[in-house]
C-alpha cells in the first residue's frame, strides 16, 4: 500500500531548508529498532518534503509498503502527537491538521493494464531534485537517471515486483523525449553542504507504443509516493503529476 500523510503546521518559517531537522522529529516518533533499520538501508520506504500550498505549510510523509506504513505513519497518526520542537531551530510546531490518503498498489497494476493513457507525461519538480552518478550531482532531468531511480525504489519497496530491468530502461530511453520543460536551478541545504538541485516542470512525450507509455506512466505515479533521486527521505525530489492547463498551486520557497 502507497500512503500519503500531510501534516499542516502552524509555522510558516519552516519550508524545504528544516527537513534534515524533521527527520530527526520522525525517528524520534518511531520504533527504535525500525528506525536503526532505516539508517541502515540504501533505499528507504518512505520519502518526505515540507510545501507552502496557498496559505499552508505542509510536511509530507510518504510510506511505499505496509510495513512502512504502520511503522511510521501510524505513529504520526496518534492523537498523542500533536506538536514537535526543532531544537536546532529553537521552534515550537503545533500540528493543525491531519489528512491522510493511501492508495493500493494493484490501482497502479490496474491503470497499467488498462492501456490507454496519454503518450505525454506532465511533471512538477516541486522540491530541489538531483540525482548522482559517477560520483558527480547531476542537477537537471536526465530521462535515465529519472526512470532507473524510480524503478530501484518501486524494487527496494516491493517483495513481490522487481521492476529493475535494463533492456526495459534502454527502452524507455531510447522512446523518451522531453518536449517541454520550465526549469531552474535551486540548492537543497543539506549537512552542512549545498547540494545543488532544480525545481519546475517538464513534459515527457513517449514514442513508443501503449504498454510503453503505460509503464512509464505507473513509475511516474508511483513517484508521486517515493520522489525521484537522491535524498528522498530528506525532503528532495518530490513530484506531482498534473494535466495540461490545470492549476499548479503548489509555491515553492526561494
Amino acid at each position: 500500500m502507497l500512503a500519503n500523510l500531510q501534516l499542516v503546521l502552524d509555522n510558516p518559517e519552516v519550508n524545504y531548508r528544516q527537513t534534515s531537522n524533521l527527520q530527526g522529529v520522525l525517528m524520534e516518533q518511531i520504533d527504535t529498532e525500525y528506525a536503526e533499520r532505516l539508517h541502515q538501508n540504501t533505499l528507504n520506504p518512505y520519502s518526505m518534503s515540507v510545501i507552502r500550498e496557498g496559505n499552508k505549510t505542509i510536511w509530507n510523509i510518504s510510506t511505499l509498503n505496509q510495513e512502512a506504513y504502520e511503522q511510521i505513519i501510524m505513529p504520526l497518526l496518534s492523537d498523542s502527537f500533536q506538536s514537535f520542537e526543532m531544537k536546532k531551530k529553537e521552534l515550537s510546531i503545533k500540528i493543525l491538521e491531519k489528512d491522510l490518503t493511501t492508495k493500493p498498489k494493484n490501482e497502479l497494476m490496474q491503470d497499467f493494464y488498462k492501456g490507454e493513457v496519454s503518450k505525454y507525461i506532465n511533471i512538477e519538480f516541486v522540491t530541489p531534485t538531483a540525482f548522482k552518478s559517477e560520483g558527480h550531482y547531476i542537477f537537471y532531468p536526465d530521462v535515465r537517471l529519472m526512470y532507473n531511480s524510480l524503478m530501484n525504489k518501486y524494487s527496494a519497496a516491493s517483495t513481490e515486483v522487481d521492476m529493475r530491468d535494463e533492456s526495459t530502461l534502454e527502452e524507455l530511453m531510447k522512446h523518451s523525449e522531453i518536449v517541454h520543460y520550465k526549469l531552474r536551478s535551486v540548492p537543497f541545504p543539506l549537512e552542512g553542504i549545498r547540494v545543488p538541485g532544480f525545481v519546475g516542470t517538464i513534459t515527457i512525450k513517449i514514442h513508443g507504443n501503449q504498454t510503453l507509455a503505460s509503464y512509464a506512466k505507473l513509475l511516474f505515479s508511483f513517484g508521486e509516493f517515493s520522489g525521484v533521486g537522491i535524498k528522498t527521505a530528506m525532503g528532495m525530489g518530490r513530484i506531482r503529476l498534473y494535466e495540461k492547463g490545470s492549476d499548479k498551486n503548489v509555491h515553492k520557497d526561494e
